[in-house]
């Protein structure tokens, strides 16, 4: 039942009885409703919480979230693709090294955490106030959140344009599917924006955001197919795509980025752009 009024100590207003905490991940709350969690269970004391909604299954999107379970009750919910991952996080570990155990060495943190068992599925949950908006592309199930005060939740459907400055090549399982929940954002009817990572802003600011992550898509595309133009194996084009972002040279942006750019050769070979050959036993791709 919604509590209106009510809200964590630190939270602000944003609008109506949409509240957002800001932190390393932002969240939100409304009238006893959670969207994601930053890392301390302290900044969600002083209003009560009976539902959580996770955005999608990276650990830094729940990482308080079992603490806040146990003490509250609150029912958890995602989208059914990400349920597993987070009540497993290693099962998304696993799955960006192939399913092979990786070292600690491979493993940036904000894919670590605790697991927290989920009590149902977005596609089956509804409330008066709030709309889940599937936003896939950065995982399979990423959903973003709309409150009736007009504010969206979109996680990490969205990089604005200073935070590329930092994080030149944002992990995605599938280029496509984010420029789809891109151009799916631009459509929808929202007063503010609310990314998981970065400021909070207006309406009248979000086009020009979304028009530069999908401008970042298509140059990372063009720079892709242009060295292609001659042969070049798996690890030589990862090397190539991170060299020309300016990714750091360490093993676990190296895992971020093989991740991310074989969901661009996915969706270039799916549009036939490019072509897969095997010579040798090697693994080469190649422009059409």
């Amino acid at each position: 039942m919604a509590i209106p009024g009510a809200a964590p100590a630190s939270a602000r207003r944003l609008a109506g009885d949409t509240w957002v905490l800001e932190d390393l991940t932002n969240s939100g709350y409304l009238g006893g409703l959670l969207v994601d969690t930053g890392p301390d269970a302290v900044a969600y004391l002083g209003a009560p919480t009976t539902e959580l909604m996770i955005t999608h299954g990276h650990a830094d999107h729940f990482a308080c979230a079992a603490a806040l379970r146990r003490e509250s009750g609150m029912r958890v919910f995602s989208a059914r693709e990400d349920a597993s991952l987070i009540e497993n996080p290693d099962i998304n570990i696993r799955g960006m090294f192939s399913w092979a155990k990786p070292g600690d060495l491979f493993v940036t943190k904000l894919f670590r955490g605790e697991g927290c068992e989920v009590d149902g599925y977005l596609d089956q949950w509804s409330h008066p106030r709030v709309t889940a908006i599937p936003l896939p592309g950065h995982t399979l199930g990423h959903t973003g959140l709309l409150t009736d005060d007009g504010v969206l939740f979109t996680g990490d459907a969205l990089y604005l344009e200073e935070l590329w400055e930092r994080h030149p090549l944002p992990y995605a399982i599938d280029a496509d599917l984010v420029a789809a929940s891109l151009l799916t954002i631009r459509g929808l009817d929202f007063d503010w924006l609310v990314p998981a990572h970065g400021r909070v802003i207006e309406r009248a600011e979000a086009p020009r955001h979304i028009d530069f992550h999908i401008a970042q898509i298509r140059a990372i595309e063009e720079f892709i197919v242009e060295r292609l133009r001659e042969a070049r194996t798996t690890e030589e084009i990862i090397a190539d795509v991170s060299r020309e972002r300016g990714i750091s040279d360490n093993p676990a942006q190296y895992w971020l980025a093989v991740t991310t750019v074989k969901g661009f050769l996915g969706g270039l070979l799916e549009r036939e752009r490019i072509r897969f050959i095997v010579r040798e036993h090697v693994g080469c791709w190649q422009a059409v």
